[in-house]
């Protein structure tokens, strides 16, 4: 009786085992199965074709000033700063329509106004089709682009970029840029002499008006040594006529704060001028760089006496140097 219990429970068992597995296979039925395996065989090979249109213009490089580091500025004028980018177009070097150029100061950005110290534009740069010159074939795909910009003097020393910027003729373009730093220019120019004109035995000259001017781009101080032949000689002037023939140097005087006219005796300079030496003097002048593009207002006066003694006749001369001092500096 047992045995035929325990066969029976065996058999229950796998009745439901099989039910299990025909309710399995009617479930994923129902889903499809990814396919997976190669090339199908007999297979065959399709060519596809495509031409391309326009394309897009590349500049490749640009160089300023043909990979120099700095451009040293001279004074009172300007210098030529070039850029020239190696410019690359698929669909001919004829392609290309318009290169324009900006030269800006770190300060500045590409889309900010005209200005001397900071930002310069060129919107009819040269694109020239011969680039034997650098490296490249000097073929129909290749043209060098040239930015020129006349910078002033005054413009502001520091890191400087300049951005080239090509389109061509469906309006496709491309930018690239290149980084130089500009020197610190200190520079000053005064006028060539100093006359005192007709001025008596024993009597102080008139008041003499000498400017001068910043002509570099930093803010500078004055310095100054007089001699009448030879540096260190203790002499203002040499005189052609006359019992000593000369005018000691500290006769020579002046003011760099404020004009002080009219008649003065040698007493009565004391206190307003200061007497020129024949050591170096540094003095305090605060001279600032030029930033107005359309006046040049960055000028300040000095003012010069001197003191005519006993024993001088004739015509005299003598020699001041004056020099440029970055301010900060002595």
């Amino acid at each position: 009786m047992n045995d035929m219990k325990k066969t029976g429970i065996e058999l229950f068992g796998l009745i439901c085992i099989i039910l299990e597995l025909v309710l399995l296979f009617f479930l994923f039925s129902f889903f499809v199965s990814p396919v997976s395996g190669g090339i199908g065989n007999p297979n065959t090979t399709v060519i596809t074709h495509l031409t391309v249109g326009e394309v897009y213009p590349e500049i490749l490089n640009v160089s300023v000033n043909y990979d120099a580091e700095t451009i040293t500025l001279s004074p009172n004028t300007t210098v030529s700063v070039y850029c020239i980018g190696l410019i690359r177009d698929y669909n001919g070097e004829s392609n290309l329509s318009t290169l324009t150029g900006r030269f800006f100061h770190s300060s500045s950005t590409y889309d900010s106004g005209e200005d001397n110290n900071t930002h310069y534009r060129n919107n009819s740069c040269n694109i020239s089709f011969v680039t034997e010159d650098w490296g490249v074939p000097d073929d129909e795909y290749h043209a060098l682009g040239n930015c020129t910009f006349e910078v002033q003097y005054y413009a502001t020393p520091g890191v400087w970029n300049c951005t080239l910027w090509v389109n061509d003729s469906t309006n496709f373009n491309d930018s690239n840029s290149d980084g130089i730093n500009v020197s610190e220019l200190l520079a000053l120019h005064v006028p060539d002499t100093i006359n005192y004109g007709v001025v008596n035995a024993t009597d102080m000259s008139g008041e003499n008006i000498t400017n001068v001017t910043n002509v570099g781009n930093v803010m500078f101080n004055l310095s100054f040594l007089g001699y009448a032949v030879s540096q260190g000689d203790g002499l203002a002037m040499n005189c052609t006529l006359g019992g000593i023939k000369n005018i000691s140097i500290e006769h020579e005087k002046f003011n760099l704060t404020e004009s002080n006219p009219g008649v003065l005796t040698l007493d009565g300079t004391d206190g307003i001028y200061e007497n020129l030496t024949t050591a170096t003097l540094v003095r305090q002048f605060n001279l600032d760089r030029r930033t107005n593009d359309d006046l040049n207002d960055v000028l300040n006066s000095t003012y010069w006496r001197i003191y005519v003694p006993t024993g001088v006749a004739g015509s005299c001369q003598g020699n001041i140097i004056f020099g440029a001092v970055q301010s900060g500096e002595s």
